[in-house]
């Protein structure tokens, strides 16, 4: 797989219409899945998943990715812009900023290639599949940041309910995350990333 993307971003760099069309059609349904869970609206997913790739296609000549570097780049930055979507506290979005740039740091500094970031990534998406139906829901909402009063009002539960859901969901996910993975600070700034606690 690395060998196909390596010619495509070759490729790509030189303008190359048709191996972008290849990289869109190898990515866009994992990254549209990705994009649609947190949002639960196909025509706003499509659009997000659409507007990373007109990026990398307007930044073509300028991308430096490797070729296992190319999955992590697309998913983070549909991600970002979830987050983006969704943010409206100024602090709240900082604090989740400051941590996503921690994680990628660690991710830089250790032994750690993307390829294993996105393995604990897929392995954090199971175990949240696993989690109990309103336990999941509060998770989810909460991770595409949404506020503890607006969760409390769309799952008609009361908000301290909301936080405990929150505080048990983050303690099973970082206790899975553990029993698989030995790198105690990625495990939980990935769930950081994934849900911010904080009123």
């Amino acid at each position: 797989m690395e060998a196909i993307d390596a010619i495509l971003l070759s490729r790509l760099g030189q303008g190359d219409a048709h191996a972008y069309t290849v990289l869109f059609e190898r990515y866009w349904k994992f990254l549209y899945a990705v994009a649609y869970r947190r949002l639960q609206d196909e025509e706003l997913a499509q659009d997000i998943v659409q507007e990373v790739f007109m990026q990398v296609w307007d930044k073509r000549d300028k991308l430096t990715l490797t070729p296992e570097y190319i999955e992590y780049y697309l998913l983070k930055a549909v991600k970002n812009r979830v987050i983006n979507h969704y943010t409206s506290q100024r602090a709240k979005a900082e604090a989740l900023q400051r941590v996503m740039h921690r994680m990628e740091a660690v991710v830089e500094e250790s032994a750690y290639q993307p390829s294993r970031y996105l393995e604990l990534e897929r392995f954090l998406d199971e175990q949240v599949e696993q989690l109990p139906d309103t336990m999941r829901a509060v998770f989810l909402m909460r991770s595409d940041n949404r506020s503890i009063q607006e969760i409390a009002q769309k799952l008609h539960i009361a908000e301290q309910t909301v936080k405990n859901h929150l505080t048990e969901a983050s303690h099973r996910l970082r206790r899975s995350l553990l029993k698989k993975f030995s790198d105690e600070e990625l495990a939980g700034l990935i769930i950081a990333v994934a849900v911010l606690t904080n009123n």
